[in-house]
């Protein structure tokens, strides 16, 4: 131990004057009496005697030295072995991600609040000279005091940190603990987790580590294991593991997905692990919104996982959740949303020739459970009202093409005139015999699943589409080169073309038919049964959303599960997004979000979560979008062996030494009263 004040060590030279005061002779008052016959006695008692026989009480000269010495060594400031006199860059990396919530099964404290607690002890060691900065580390990293020589604005900020539903982001705050102090000989990076971090193996393997001085340069190499495994355990690096190990069932795979066939059909992914070395009896609850859709036992083998696709039907869409009915170390990771986008009535407004039945399109339309017919009885001219979505002519062409999606079936003539040119939308070519179907563009939607190739459709012409209408992809191609079947893409909705007759035509007889009509209603609408993925927490993703056209950029308010607000851009029909620290539904709008009266942070809560389930259906400037935890690094609870390391020694927690010396020696100044008590007074 050393001494940041050596030469307050001059103190102890008080304790001279207080042997001093012991050693001195006592001296005699005068006093007149009547008589020295009993005085005589007093006399031979207080005879000299030697320099040693006055110190009688020598355990309160004792005590009295030990409290100078004690007070000297206090005023000295004294330092532990760990601490220099030129003071050290103290780092603190407080994990609070999501695996930080669990609770500790004999304290009932989360592992958060044990690692506040150690850090505040820590904290409270800081010397004249030291520096202190505090790092979080869950969900994103964020230096929350930067670096400071005064202590208590460190153990104040530590008892506002919040845990987060987002993964742990450990080696980046030690890149920026790196940061934040460059010297390598000063700095002390602590690092308070519970090593739920990714790939937390390389924590436990003999790899030779070294410091890290300049992580900017080896950014190339973050993802090999041994630059990570120096980044976790440098030699500047000191892990304080807190909570214990714990069992723990999890959903980590939550994902719902249209059908790309079936029109009001959908499929859930769900996977739930178990992390425990024992098998666990459980079950899962599916509800969308608040229905009940299935209700799955499940029996989990130690250290196993449970994975399924389940199929079921809706046409109203929602919020789809899982919920597992388990009591665990961690309640977040026990249930999982994702959105199920609705599938709206599709009102079809059929024009059709006075020559035509087309009795076959109308049955295919009708076996489509969404689609819902309004006959026009030939009336080619009828406007359009507003509740139609979509426009059919089969067999006619209309003077001028109406807004929205369109589908032009058995085209008859040339399109109508478009511009003050009048050109032509597209030029129909002569007929051609036994049309066979040489060629069809795969990676259209349009034509998923379905396989025309060397089929003959009768009645097929040469579509030559003209650019003014808009962007033309030729679906399906003769062997001549004939396009008969082009799609077309314009602002004011999509067009489909087909030249065939389909009264005459083998093709409705095909499976292929349908299955093409349904492919064609999704397109429309741009619902293609893909993927709309629940997100993760943590995670930075672009999110589609189709509010602007392809060349604006807009912003748009993101109200968050709590009901915060914040802008987001939207760029080319997509919103960059993360990362998102929190679990719940979130909602994307291009209306004002209004600020209500004050309200409970409970009714706040319920209102915002109401308000996001039902936004997809009843805004349409508005998403909805799920994030769900769906992470097994912070469901697995059990703890991992942490690096130990020789360097960054760090000084016992709590108070400095001085506080010490000067707590025992007014123990001693006690002390010394009480037996001076006990000689006087007794």
């Amino acid at each position: 131990m050393s001494f940041a004040s050596p030469d307050k060590l001059l103190w102890l030279l008080a304790a001279l004057p207080i042997i001093a005061f012991y050693i001195l002779k006592t001296r005699l008052r005068r006093r007149p009496v009547s008589t020295l016959l009993f005085w005589d006695q007093v006399f031979e008692q207080k005879r000299q005697r030697s320099l040693w026989q006055n110190l009688r009480h020598w355990l309160s000269l004792l005590l009295q030295l030990i409290l100078v010495g004690l007070l000297g060594f206090a005023l000295a400031d004294p330092l532990w072995n760990s601490q220099k006199d030129a003071g050290q860059d103290l780092i603190l990396v407080v994990d609070n991600s999501a695996s930080m919530r669990a609770a500790d099964p004999e304290s009932g404290k989360s592992r958060l609040q044990l690692a506040i607690e150690q850090a505040g002890d820590i904290a409270g060691t800081l010397r004249p000279g030291d520096n202190i900065a505090l790092v979080t580390a869950g969900g994103s990293v964020r230096v929350v005091v930067g670096m400071s020589d005064f202590a208590p604005t460190v153990q104040e900020a530590l008892l506002e940190i919040q845990p987060t539903d987002g993964p742990t982001k450990i080696d980046e705050a030690i890149e920026a603990a790196r940061r934040l102090a460059s010297d390598d000989e000063k700095r002390r990076i602590v690092v308070f987790s519970d090593g739920c971090v990714e790939n937390r193996d390389l924590l436990q393997d003999d790899i030779e580590l070294s410091p890290v001085t300049d992580l900017a340069t080896s950014n190339d190499n973050h993802d090999d294991s041994a630059q990570r495994a120096t980044l976790l355990g440098g030699d500047d690096v000191r892990w304080i593991q807190v909570g214990k190990s714990q069992d723990n069932v999890a959903i980590t795979t939550f994902q719902v997905r249209r059908s790309t066939v079936d029109p009001i059909g959908y499929s859930l992914l769900v996977e739930i692990q178990n992390f425990s070395d024992e098998p666990v009896k459980t079950r899962l609850t599916l509800n969308l919104d608040e229905t009940l859709v299935d209700v799955i036992p499940l029996e989990i083998e130690a250290n196993g996982s449970f994975k399924k696709q389940i199929d079921s039907t809706s046409q109203s869409g929602g919020v789809l959740t899982g919920k597992l009915k388990i009591d665990d170390a961690l309640e977040l990771d026990n249930s999982a949303s994702a959105i199920l986008p609705l599938r709206p009535e599709i009102p079809v407004k059929l024009f059709v020739a006075d020559e035509s039945e087309s009795y076959y399109l109308k049955r295919v339309l009708e076996s489509i459970p969404l689609v819902r017919i309004i006959n026009t009885e030939g009336d080619t001219e009828s406007k359009v009202d507003e509740a139609t979505s979509l426009t059919i002519f089969a067999g006619v062409v209309p003077k001028s093409i109406p807004d929205g999606p369109v589908l032009f079936v058995d085209v008859p003539e040339s399109g109508p005139g478009l511009g003050e040119a009048g050109r032509p939308a597209w030029i129909l070519g002569e007929g051609i015999e036994n049309p066979i179907i040489a060629k069809q563009e795969r990676e259209s939607p349009l034509l998923r699943h379905v396989q025309l190739q060397n089929v003959i459709l009768a009645g097929g012409r040469d579509l030559d589409v003209s650019d003014t209408l808009g962007t033309p992809t030729t679906l399906l191609e003769t062997a001549g080169g004939a396009r008969v079947c082009v799609s077309i893409e314009r602002n004011e909705g999509r067009i489909l073309l087909l030249a065939s007759d389909l009264d005459t035509s083998d093709l409705p007889l095909r499976i292929a038919f349908p299955v093409l009509m349904t492919n064609a209603m999704n397109w429309f609408f741009r619902e293609t049964g893909e993927i709309r993925p629940a997100l993760a927490t943590g995670q930075v993703t672009d999110v589609p959303w189709d509010v602007a056209h392809d060349d604006e950029i807009q912003t748009a308010n993101l109200i968050s599960p709590a009901g915060d607000v914040s802008l987001v851009t939207v760029d080319r029909n997509s919103v960059k997004l993360g990362p998102l620290s929190g679990v719940g539904l979130y909602r994307l709008t291009t209306d004002d979000v209004p600020v209500g009266e004050d309200t409970s942070e409970d009714q706040r809560l319920a209102e915002q979560a109401a308000s996001n389930q039902t936004a997809a259906n009843s805004d349409p400037n508005a998403a909805t979008f799920a994030v769900n935890l769906s992470n097994a690094n912070e469901s697995d609870l059990r703890l991992p062996e942490l690096p130990q390391t020789s360097a960054g020694e760090l000084p016992p927690a709590g108070r400095s030494p001085w506080f010490y010396l000067i707590l025992l020696a007014c123990g001693l100044v006690i002390t010394e009263w009480v037996l001076f008590q006990r000689r006087v007074v007794a």
